[in-house]
């Protein structure tokens, strides 16, 4: 009780500390979450939560990635449609060659492996960028694009990977292409099921078959159980089918009154599964994981990431579109790592050397690496260089 209410404590306390310090959140709740873990060790998450850290943290990204979903208004992007589409679907791509190719030649990872941690590290997601982006204040344009991408690519990275696994483990024979028509089924199911449950529950809330204050918990245990149902059906398909959820949810036309409900609801949770999600996956790092991440292969990786992948990929994918010189060099600049690239890449990384690609241990460190260094700099960066290129409110 003490270990899980400290857990707790530690990373609000971490958001409070940023606030009163003016630094970004995620450094405060990384610094607190590497000094109660490996820095003191009073806390251990494996030994506290034991076989379920690796389900709550799961379920805490699933209901993040919905409150995060809630707030993709189509109305609020109708001005510049174009960035944004392109910002989820040419932008991703691009960057998830390029990747591949860099773990490929700076790393010497197997083209397999390669374009699995490709495929897993085109997500930003909600969990580094929403925090960031509150203490920023942006202008309208780049903030809406930032926040889009963030929470629409992040199920899309888990399943990029996924794919990646699939064809690669085809292609070398130890499954067979009908693991690929599965995983396409499993994605479908996964959109259908939450397009379904959104559909449904607005209804349902419409018509007031679910009173007002039951609205907020309901929606709550349907998210938790509709990412298990998925993920069940198949891995890494929970978040797409929140996601789904989230989007088709608040783009209903709801009440306006019923939407505030639910958003200040989720907003809080949300808050608190950020601060202590973001303590348990630092806290679960060993003193060895940590000085494996200053291995120069991987950070010279994690600098081609920053300083080429990321702003090649912003600068093709938004060629000829409104988006302003400025826009696209901050766009291109910003990509903090998080929570869903540290859960996800242990999974990919057990598969891999299960079946034989033994380099695939190295994904875990490079993973670590590049959510850490990118959260740090960016979060440092994204305020100053916002300001110097005028884009604040």
């Amino acid at each position: 009780m003490i270990g899980i209410s400290l857990v707790l404590l530690s990373g609000m306390i971490a958001q409070w500390l940023s606030w009163r310090w003016g630094i970004p959140a995620i450094v405060g709740m990384t610094i607190i979450g590497l000094m109660i873990g490996p820095g003191m060790n009073w806390i251990q998450p494996d030994q506290l939560f034991g076989n379920l850290l690796d389900p709550i943290i799961s379920l805490a990204v699933a209901v993040i990635l919905f409150e995060g979903s809630l707030s993709l208004d189509r109305k609020e992007i109708f001005h510049f449609k174009e960035p944004v589409r392109r910002m989820y679907t040419l932008v991703p791509l691009i960057s998830w060659v390029l990747t591949a190719v860099i773990a490929n030649m700076v790393v010497g990872l197997s083209w397999v492996t390669a374009f699995v941690i490709g495929g897993l590290f085109i997500v930003t997601g909600p969990t580094v960028i929403t925090p960031l982006l509150k203490q920023a204040k942006l202008k309208a344009r780049p903030d809406k694009i930032l926040r889009w991408e963030g929470i629409i690519v992040d199920p899309m990275g888990a399943l990029a990977a996924l794919l990646a696994l699939q064809i690669g483990l085809a292609a070398s024979g130890v499954t067979d292409s009908a693991e690929l028509g599965f995983f396409f089924l499993g994605a479908l199911a996964a959109l259908v099921l939450g397009i379904g449950t959104g559909v449904g529950i607005s209804h349902a809330f419409q018509r007031n078959i679910i009173p007002g204050d039951m609205q907020a918990p309901m929606l709550f245990a349907l998210v938790i159980f509709i990412f298990a149902i998925s993920d069940f059906i198949m891995d890494e398909s929970g978040l797409l089918a929140v996601t789904a959820m989230g989007v088709t949810l608040t783009n209903m036309g709801l009440n306006a009154d019923i939407l505030h409900n639910i958003r200040h609801f989720k907003e809080n949770i949300s808050t608190l599964f950020i601060s202590a999600v973001f303590v348990l996956l630092t806290a679960s790092l060993t003193r060895a994981e940590l000085i494996e991440l200053w291995d120069i292969r991987i950070i010279g990786f994690v600098l081609l990431m920053m300083l080429i992948v990321r702003p090649l990929s912003v600068w093709i994918g938004l060629a000829k579109t409104e988006v302003t010189l400025s826009e696209k060099t901050l766009i291109g600049w910003i990509a903090p790592r998080g929570i869903v690239a540290m859960t996800v890449s242990g999974y990919f990384q057990t598969i891999l050397v299960e079946a034989g690609f033994t380099d695939a241990e190295r994904l875990l460190p490079m993973t670590l690496a590049l959510v850490f260094i990118t959260v740090a700099i960016h979060g440092y960066t994204l305020t100053p260089l916002a300001k110097r290129l005028k884009l604040t409110q």
